[in-house]
């Protein structure tokens, strides 16, 4: 199991770096969708992540050591469809908050014995990878983002 998580969850990277990371190397003319489908999919990775703590939690969660792991699974899955009808940039700011928070939350699971080490270090890859992504997303729009919204719009 632990080869196959390490498997998919590096393969979830692709669209982050392919979008994120090298925008600049698409045509001008698609990059308004795709600044528009990497918000769209890092929504969506973060409501399966959210998920994710759920399933964990039900399936490891001890009577003696309450979690508040369900809580999470269900405000970062609303958090994840809000980012999804506020304005750009402030969607991706959303987003990069809640992937830290709630690797921080995780982090607290592993700690209460819910998430095995092993999973918290490969979260904490894909999570730096992640942000890094759409850090590199708001740099490459910060001198396109006008060009890349109006051609969206036309």
């Amino acid at each position: 199991m632990k080869k196959t998580a390490l498997a998919y969850g590096f393969l979830g990277l692709i669209p982050f770096v392919a979008f994120g990371m090298l925008l600049p190397i698409w045509p001008l003319d698609w990059q308004a969708g795709l600044v528009h489908m990497f918000n769209s999919y890092s929504a969506i990775i973060l409501a399966f992540l959210s998920g994710a703590v759920w399933g964990m939690t039900i399936s490891g969660a001890k009577e003696e050591k309450p979690t508040n792991g369900l809580t999470v699974g269900i405000v970062f899955s609303l958090v994840a469809v809000g980012a999804l009808l506020i304005p750009f940039p402030y969607s991706i700011y959303l987003l990069i908050a809640s992937f830290v928070v709630l690797f921080a939350l995780e982090v607290g699971l592993m700690f209460k014995g819910i998430y095995p080490f092993w999973y918290t270090l490969m979260r904490a890859a894909l999570t730096a990878v992640v942000v890094i992504c759409h850090l590199f997303l708001l740099y490459w729009l910060g001198d396109i983002y006008n060009d890349v919204v109006s051609m969206g719009t036309t």
